[in-house]
């Protein structure tokens, strides 16, 4: 597949957007694990869902790459009104997350110091020397709460233009290899990791419609086959992951109470040491590279099979997944507020399955309930406010 520059030149007529469901239900799936993991009450029963965010690949860093991969395929279309229209609007994505990430952090740690209520995430120092915490506050060096991401997406988005640029100039390539020499120089900077991923997707956006449309027209056993190699990677390693973290724990734990036989000892023995070498090059922080490929193949199997059932996906959750996926800052911005209210004041020291169960999915019922109130309740001010623009518009 050649891979050309488009035109980039000014024109009149915008493509028309067009939303693939199937993107917006992973979206929304992948805010309810994020809520889940945060929530970070186990065993729930919610945990089967999320393997209790240390899986090999989670949801957090499909949420980076949907986020750049949406950029890539609505920004292709925004192409039509100039590279200056990208960049300001890029940048004043960047300054909106940047503004609301470091205003809940000041926000909940304003909370925790006034309420004079112990630390829930990371310890505060007493007194609280506010001078120095807002100043690293404004230079993305200090986070406090469960909405830290934002700040991280505010450095992305700040250089998402610039890669866009380049792709949209036909050099995709010179971008993918620049993206990959900061991966290689990560050390253990997070922004560097996850650029991968995040400006990873912009590329794989911007050509999204070609590269799906060279899928469709391979040899239907051609597709097949491919179809059937990466399902059957994900579906091994995904396995193999659940059981790391669920079957394995399980018997250390019995090893711990002496009621392991010395088979199974042996068994774990050899399973912990190979689990451990895993996760040297699965690390979630620094981004590593058995993590980026098996990403690659559970997100792959993921759209594929949400893509084929989106419809009834859709029809049997009500529309609410796709609703989250759709407003996926506010219902980010949402989550924070709720995980952090559930931890100050709802959340026992100890708690039983039954009250993990309960707590998960009140803060999911929140959620959830809370995003519909937000979504109904722009769409009546809306409704509103348009006759009166409208009035003004024609009185101009």
């Amino acid at each position: 597949m050649s891979i050309t520059e488009p035109d980039i030149t000014i024109k009149t007529k915008v493509p028309k957007s067009r939303r693939i469901l199937a993107f917006d239900l992973i979206r929304g799936l992948f805010l309810i694990i994020i809520m889940i993991d945060h929530v970070e009450l186990y065993p729930s029963g919610f945990d089967l869902l999320t393997g209790k965010g240390r899986l090999w690949a989670s949801a957090a860093e499909g949420f980076f790459f949907m986020s750049g991969l949406l950029i890539g395929m609505m920004y292709r279309r925004r192409i039509a009104f100039g590279m200056k229209f990208v960049f300001k609007k890029m940048w004043t994505r960047a300054a909106e997350l940047y503004i609301v990430g470091v205003g809940l952090t000041l926000l909940f740690v304003a909370w925790v110091v006034f309420t004079h209520h112990p630390p829930i995430k990371d310890a505060l120092p007493a007194p609280f020397p506010w001078h120095h915490y807002i100043k690293e506050a404004l230079l993305m060096r200090f986070t406090y709460g469960w909405a830290d991401f934002l700040v991280r997406f505010a450095i992305l988005m700040f250089i998402a233009p610039f890669v866009f640029f380049l792709v949209a100039k036909g050099k995709w390539w010179l971008a993918a290899a620049g993206i990959f020499v900061a991966w290689l120089f990560r050390g253990q900077g997070f922004t560097l990791a996850w650029q991968l991923i995040f400006n990873g997707g912009i590329i794989i956006g911007f050509y999204w419609d070609r590269l799906e449309s060279s899928f469709r027209n391979l040899p239907k056993a051609r597709r097949r086959q491919i179809k059937t190699g990466v399902f059957g990677i994900a579906g091994i390693t995904l396995a193999i992951s659940y059981l790391s973290v669920y079957l394995l724990s399980l018997l250390f734990h019995l090893w711990g109470w002496s009621h392991l036989p010395a088979f199974w000892q042996h068994v774990a023995y050899d399973w912990g040491n190979w689990n451990h070498d895993v996760w040297l090059y699965a690390d979630k922080w620094t981004m590593g590279p058995l993590r980026v490929i098996l990403f690659a193949f559970w997100f792959t199997s993921l759209y594929w099979l949400v893509r084929r059932y989106e419809a009834k996906i859709n029809r049997y959750t009500r529309g609410l997944i796709e609703l989250l996926g759709r407003n996926s800052l506010m219902v980010y911005t949402i989550h924070a507020f709720i995980v952090f209210t559930l931890k100050m004041y709802l959340i026992p020291p100890n708690t039983s399955v039954l009250q993990n169960f309960l707590i998960t999915g009140l803060g999911l019922t929140l959620l959830i309930s809370l995003s519909v109130l937000y979504v109904r309740s722009k769409a009546i001010i809306k409704a509103r406010l348009a006759p009166k623009l409208w009035s003004f518009k024609t009185a101009s």
